[in-house]
């Protein structure tokens, strides 16, 4: 049965959402006529971004912030989409330098299951879907739509961000060994990992909204060193990526 939620259109602000506000500061700072207002009772800012309407909302770190926080948003406003962004570690073998962006193919919930005797099982091994949709059963990998990334990675390339793509992990806990880093990329055949993703996904798949999710590189997946990673100018680097995704959005009103 269809969710009933605000009506979208093709004037309707595209979503914006990041996990924290060094993710968003310079997109915050060019918005025209920007606005704060509450959503969920967090803060985000309604505004113009290159003359197309947004809604920009840091939804707090993890998968719980980022599900109450998309939630509060689909049911309270009428979006053409949402792009979640910000930064990511990058899984060894990946390609991925730090800085360079990255847009995923599908988000996954890289921890959700069982951890038994016998080793990890996803919720398909344990027979439980986290979503059931048109006669359709979703575990653990929400997979975006491919046109959709398909432009996005065009539109980048246009402006001379090359993007690879492929699956993003989201975990509740950060890998902060190249052990768990390894294990996570040659179970999900993953570019990198986040903490929000799949949880957005999740959430958009529920209320049928378009998502697409990009990072930025600040650190590579190995044993936990924080001299090395580069949170600023991933941060950069995402939101300049996404201001180019967000101009080049389509609407899709095939889905509903």
């Amino acid at each position: 049965m269809p969710i009933d939620r605000p009506s979208r259109s093709s004037d309707a602000p595209l979503a914006l959402v990041c996990a924290v506000a060094l993710e968003c500061a310079e997109l915050r700072g060019a918005l025209a006529d920007a606005r704060q207002v509450a959503i969920g009772r967090k803060p985000a800012w309604e505004g113009a971004l290159d003359g197309r309407p947004v809604i920009l909302l840091p939804a707090g770190m993890g998968k719980t912030n980022a599900a109450q926080a998309a939630t509060a948003l689909l049911e309270t406003r009428a979006v053409r989409g949402v792009l979640g962004f910000g930064v990511a570690g990058a899984y060894a073998g990946s390609g991925l330098a730090l800085g360079d962006v990255a847009l995923a193919s599908a988000a996954v919930y890289g921890d959700e299951g069982v951890d038994g005797p016998d080793g990890w099982m996803s919720t398909e091994g344990i027979r439980i879907p986290l979503l059931e949709a048109d006669g359709a059963r979703v575990f653990n990998e929400f997979v975006l739509d491919a046109a959709r990334v398909g432009r996005a990675r065009a539109a980048l390339a246009d402006a001379g961000i090359a993007a690879r793509v492929g699956p993003f992990v989201t975990l509740s806990a950060c890998s902060g060994t190249a052990v768990r880093g390894e294990e996570l990329a040659r179970r999900w055949g993953a570019l990198c990992e986040g903490m929000e993703g799949a949880a957005l996904a999740h959430v958009c798949a529920i209320y049928r909204v378009p998502f697409l999710e990009l990072r930025a590189v600040s650190n590579h997946v190995e044993d936990r060193d924080l001299s090395r990673w580069r949170l600023r100018d991933a941060a950069a680097a995402a939101q300049r990526a996404a201001r180019v995704v967000a101009a080049a959005w389509t609407p899709d009103e095939s889905i509903r």
